[in-house]
C-alpha cells in the first residue's frame, strides 16, 4: 500500500487559491456593485453632457495617435501599476473604491456619448464601434480590477481589525486567511491583466479597425 505524504488537507493548505472566490464573495459583489453603478452613471453622463466627454476624447485619441510604444510591455506594466495602485489603496478603502469609481465612470461616459451619437475627429462612431475597440481586452481587463478592487478591499478588513485590535476591541483573529486572500485575488488580477494586455496590443486594434471599415461601408 502506497503512502502519500501530503493529503488533500495538507495540499489545501499550499493552495492560496482554492476557495478565494467563495470566501470573498461578498466584497467581489460589492465591487462590481460599485463599478456597475459608476458606470451607469457614467452612461448618463455621456449620453446628456457630452461637450466634455467629446473633448476629452478627442484629446485622448491625438495622445494615443502619437504614442511609439503601444505594446504588450507597455500595456502590462500599466495594467499591473493599475493593479498595485487599487491594491494598496485598501489601506485606505475610499482610494479603492474611488479608482474603481473612476474606471467605471470613464467608460460609461464614453459609452453614454457614442450612445448619444458623439463625434470624435470629425467622424460619428457608434457604440458597435466603440465597444468592438473595449470588449475584446476588456472581457479580461474589467473582471481583473474588479478582482484587484476586492483584494483592496479585503485589505481594507485587515487594517480595520489591526485599528480594532489597538483600540482592544474583540475580533475574528484570521487576519493571515484574509492576507492569503487578498494576495491570492491580487495574483488573479495580475494574471487577467497580462491576457488582457495580450490582446489588446495585438488583436483589439484589427477587431475594432475591422468593425469600423463594416461602419462606414
Amino acid at each position: 500500500m502506497s503512502i502519500s505524504i501530503f493529503n488533500n488537507k495538507s495540499l489545501s493548505k499550499y493552495n492560496i487559491f482554492k476557495g478565494v472566490f467563495k470566501r470573498n464573495k461578498k466584497i467581489l459583489v460589492v465591487s462590481v456593485i460599485i463599478f456597475s453603478a459608476s458606470l451607469f452613471i457614467g452612461v448618463l453622463a455621456g449620453y446628456f453632457l457630452p461637450e466634455g466627454v467629446g473633448y476629452f476624447l478627442t484629446v485622448l485619441s491625438n495622445t494615443i495617435n502619437s504614442a511609439v510604444d503601444i505594446s504588450t510591455a507597455s500595456i502590462f506594466i500599466h495594467n499591473v501599476r493599475t493593479a498595485f495602485m487599487t491594491y494598496a489603496g485598501g489601506i485606505i478603502g475610499i482610494v479603492t473604491a474611488g479608482l474603481l469609481s473612476l474606471n467605471g465612470f470613464i467608460l460609461g461616459a464614453f459609452l453614454g456619448y457614442f450612445m448619444g451619437g458623439g463625434v470624435i475627429n470629425h467622424n460619428t462612431v457608434s457604440p458597435l464601434v466603440f465597444m468592438s475597440y473595449i470588449v475584446p481586452h476588456g472581457i479580461f481587463e474589467i473582471p481583473a480590477l474588479i478582482i484587484a478592487s476586492a483584494a483592496g478591499f479585503r485589505l481594507t478588513t485587515i487594517i480595520a481589525d489591526l485599528i480594532n485590535s489597538l483600540r482592544g476591541k474583540t475580533y475574528v483573529n484570521n487576519d493571515y486567511l484574509k492576507f492569503k486572500d487578498s494576495i491570492a485575488l491580487l495574483l488573479i488580477a495580475v494574471f487577467l491583466f497580462a491576457v488582457a494586455a495580450v490582446i489588446e496590443a495585438n488583436f483589439t486594434g484589427p477587431i475594432g479597425n475591422y468593425i469600423t471599415g463594416l461602419n462606414f461601408h
